[in-house]
């Protein structure tokens, strides 16, 4: 977007801002393939193989920025305008989207996710998290899930999302088609388990359906699944937080 780092920025007019302020809509982030990433330490999980197009900094951000090649310094009031965190640590990363080939990426062994309609992102960004915490080897997300390159999403991946394929508005229905063709084995995390979690064998080709927080799988996609999945919960509560549940789920097959 910019080319030199000795560049500062004072006017909210100038095209660059106004470009980079863009970023904070959905809409921008799809025409553009360009996301935001926020904090020096999320900055710095950043893999060698994506592309980072260009880094803002405040006027009070003293740290060293090893990758100079583009940076632009912002006045401390357009910088905060840019931020979209309470605390704005001083630096933001624009990144670009990384596309992969599914075909290729389910060729693999492993444990695999598919998340349908999760609508919260801090839901969304902890089971990527997860996932890479449990050696996931890729989490597919539905067109109705929240965004997976939102700032909130991708500040709760806590820079998982460049540690793992993660690929977003896929179609469930299309995705298990592929999968099958590989011989997948697919779980269904769902209340019509007769079996408790404890119980069930994966198969070293499993990929695990998650669902709403709310109301959970379509019964259009639990009726893809060859397992349904129960977790025991001898306490009091009826159901767990779907970060919670997924993570649970996902320790249970590295076990």
């Amino acid at each position: 977007m910019v080319k030199s780092k000795y560049m500062i920025i004072e006017s909210a007019k100038n095209p660059i801002f106004r470009d980079a302020l863009r970023l904070q809509d959905k809409k921008f982030r799809d025409e553009s393939g360009l996301f935001f990433v926020e904090g020096q330490k999320q900055i710095g999980e950043i893999s060698k193989n994506w592309t980072i197009k260009q880094i803002f900094r405040s006027k009070k951000y003293k740290n060293d920025i090893t990758d100079s090649k583009s940076i632009i310094t912002l006045s401390d009031h357009l910088f905060n305008k840019l931020s979209t965190t309470k605390s704005p640590q001083g630096i933001i990363a624009i990144v670009e989207k990384k596309h992969y080939n599914i075909e290729k990426v389910i060729k693999t062994s492993g444990l695999f996710i598919i998340l349908e309609n999760i609508q919260d992102p801090g839901n969304l960004g902890t089971i990527i998290r997860s996932a890479d915490a449990f050696g996931v080897k890729a989490v597919f997300v539905s067109k109705e899930s929240a965004d997976t390159y939102s700032n909130k999403t991708v500040r709760a991946t806590m820079g998982s999302i460049f540690h793992l394929p993660i690929i977003g508005n896929i179609e469930i229905k299309y995705i298990l088609n592929l999968m099958k063709k590989e011989k997948f084995t697919v779980f269904a995390a769902s209340l019509k388990g007769k079996k408790y979690l404890n119980n069930i064998k994966f198969s070293n080709k499993s990929v695990l359906l998650i669902g709403n927080e709310a109301n959970g799988l379509k019964s259009e996609t639990e009726n893809l699944a060859d397992v349904f999945v129960k977790i025991h919960m001898p306490g009091h509560t009826e159901s767990l937080n779907v970060a919670v549940a997924a993570s649970i789920i996902m320790y249970e097959y590295l076990k």
